[in-house]
């Protein structure tokens, strides 16, 4: 005799949970690889330098003054503490950039 309910079995529902769970899972995992993959290509500069310029505009070098940084904002105290200490000099921050390694995928794909 067949006996025939209209309840599933809970058996089959633990399994169809499981594949589910496991399919959202993947989905995060693969979204957050490719999220940490592409910030990777982000390119911060390594370097930022005062440039001093005269009266005239020309760029100059003065003795004792400090002109190359780790940091922006250590940089920026010290063209603050400069521009106090010589007002008739002009203070500027520049940055020089590291050259850029694409990664694999750009140049399999070839993206320009």
């Amino acid at each position: 005799m067949c006996v025939i309910s209209a309840y599933k079995d809970p058996v089959e529902n633990q399994h169809v949970r499981k594949i589910t769970d496991k399919f959202v899972t993947g989905f995060f995992v693969l979204v957050f690889g490719v999220l940490w993959y592409f910030t990777k290509c982000m390119v911060q500069p390594y370097q930022y330098k005062i440039m001093i310029y005269d009266v005239f505009g020309n760029q100059i070098m003065v003795d004792g003054i400090r002109t190359n940084f780790k940091t922006a904002k250590v940089a920026h105290n010290y063209i603050i503490e400069y521009q106090d200490r010589f007002s008739h000099y002009d203070f500027s921050l520049s940055t020089e950039m590291p050259v850029i390694k694409r990664n694999k995928l750009f140049r399999i794909l070839k993206i320009d």
